[in-house]
């Protein structure tokens, strides 16, 4: 089982996919681009963080935790990162995802603007 297995967009009994499935379902490469977001976002600052959610996504893929774990897990691992909230939420299935409040994206949002306006005005 790969982390791009965590969405379950499968095939209905009738073998055919929703509009929304079909129109896009993560690729390995994408779940291997989230984990380095999430490396490039944690390993120095916050490696305890890192290490769990490597942890808790190796638990996944060898069915020691179920759907429920991985994303109560995960919004608490990106409390303060609501890009990566939504982003995991791509791989998580429609019942377990994670929200994020205007107030999150909000501050995000100002955050990203002060980091990228960069001078002193």
């Amino acid at each position: 089982m790969t982390y791009s297995s965590f969405s379950s967009d499968r095939p209905a009994r009738g073998g055919r996919k929703s509009a929304a499935a079909e129109a896009w379902s993560p690729s390995v490469e994408d779940a291997l681009g989230f984990v380095l977001a999430v490396k490039a976002a944690f390993k120095d600052r916050h490696p305890d963080r890192y290490h769990l959610f490597l942890r808790v996504m190796d638990d996944f893929r060898n069915q020691r935790v179920g759907i429920d774990e991985v994303a109560s897990t995960a919004a608490a691992l990106f409390r303060d990162s609501p890009e990566l909230a939504l982003g995991f939420n791509a791989f998580l299935p429609k019942g377990h995802r994670i929200q994020v409040g205007v107030d999150e994206l909000a501050a995000y949002f100002i955050r990203d603007m002060n980091l990228d306006g960069g001078g002193g005005h």
